[in-house]
Parts: structure tokens; C-alpha cells; sequence
């Protein structure tokens, strides 16, 4: 690989324990592994405001400009992501969803959107959570990586890292999907 992937969590809830977070936290430790930079939007920490069509960042309260910047930045730069997002109600999260909106601020980016990104998917609680991720990733032209991981409660140790065995070995194998992805990209 001539260039250092770019690989960026994007998730996280409103809870101060997250499972969705602290996965996100454990693949982005396995991708540093395997030689990728790696950035993580914790929708907790980022505090995004509400996504408001056709607004500029720079009329954004100011008070969230600098979050909604560095949100924006960030997911161009990202060369793959890892979306994870609790199951509420049957579907993503609010927050989650709402940051899935404010990536509308890329649409007059050249590339678009998530073009020629690759993203990953974990849901924690309920794998129904897929289809409203997938939804939105090929709205905004990513590929998917074939690996998509349901994870729950028990699939952390009281120390809130992933478990060894099957939850570790999962995510794994979507780590390196996609870094596998973004190399063939990068090398062409």
C-alpha cells in the first residue's frame, strides 16, 4: 500500500456506556493494527445540532459550527468508515441518523458524498438496524463491506472490550474488508 488508509468510525449513542462506541473503539484499534490512521466521531462527543437542508455550515449556530466542520471534513477525508448505531424503535438511532443527514454537506464535494468510500456496518442489539444503514450508505454512493456484525451486551468483557472468540474474530474480518478495499483503491 503506497498511502496510509484513512479509516474513521462514525457512531456511537447518547449513553455514557455505549456498546456502539466502544465497538467502534475496539475496530479502529484492530485497523491501527493492520497500519490504517484511524478517527473516531463519537456522536456523543460531537454534539451535532439538528441537520438543516440547504444550510451552509458557516449559518450554522456558532456554537456548532466547529463540530458540524470537523464532522464534515473528516468523512471527506475517510477513505472507509465503520458506521455503528444502537437499534431504537427497529431502526437507527436519532443521532445517528441525524449525522447521516449532515453528510448532505458533502454533496457538492468533488467526489460526492461517500463516493469510491467503503463502509462497514455494526449494529448493537437488533440486525434489523442493517437495512436502514445500508439504505443510506448506497444513498450516499458508498460500497458495503460484506461483513456486518449484530453485537450485544454480552459481547463485551466487564472491561468493555470486545470478547475474544467470535465477537473479535467478526470484526476482524470487516476491518480488514475494508482495508482490503481501500488498498485496491489506493494502489490503482
Amino acid at each position: 500500500m503506497t498511502h496510509r488508509p484513512l479509516i474513521v468510525g462514525l457512531g456511537g449513542s447518547l449513553r455514557e456506556i455505549s456498546y456502539s462506541r466502544l465497538a467502534l473503539v475496539e475496530a479502529l484499534k484492530m485497523a491501527e493494527s493492520r497500519g490504517a490512521g484511524t478517527a473516531l466521531l463519537d456522536l456523543r462527543e460531537l454534539n451535532l445540532p439538528m441537520y438543516v437542508p440547504d444550510l451552509p455550515i458557516e449559518d450554522y449556530p456558532a456554537i456548532h459550527r466547529d463540530a458540524v466542520a470537523h464532522f464534515a471534513q473528516t468523512v471527506y477525508r475517510a477513505h472507509a468508515l465503520i458506521w455503528a448505531s444502537p437499534t431504537y424503535h427497529g431502526t437507527v438511532s436519532g443521532v445517528f441518523k441525524n449525522a447521516l443527514d449532515m453528510i448532505e454537506l458533502l454533496g457538492e464535494s468533488d467526489p460526492p458524498y461517500l463516493t469510491g468510500k467503503a463502509v462497514g456496518l455494526i449494529a448493537v442489539s437488533d440486525s434489523q438496524t442493517f437495512s436502514a444503514m445500508a439504505a443510506s450508505a448506497h444513498e450516499l454512493r458508498a460500497w458495503l463491506a460484506p461483513v456486518q456484525i449484530t453485537l450485544g451486551e454480552t459481547d463485551f468483557t466487564p472491561e468493555l472490550t470486545l470478547k475474544p472468540g467470535e465477537p473479535t474474530r467478526r470484526a476482524g474480518r470487516l476491518v480488514s474488508e475494508l482495508i482490503s478495499f481501500v488498498s485496491t483503491r489506493l494502489c490503482v
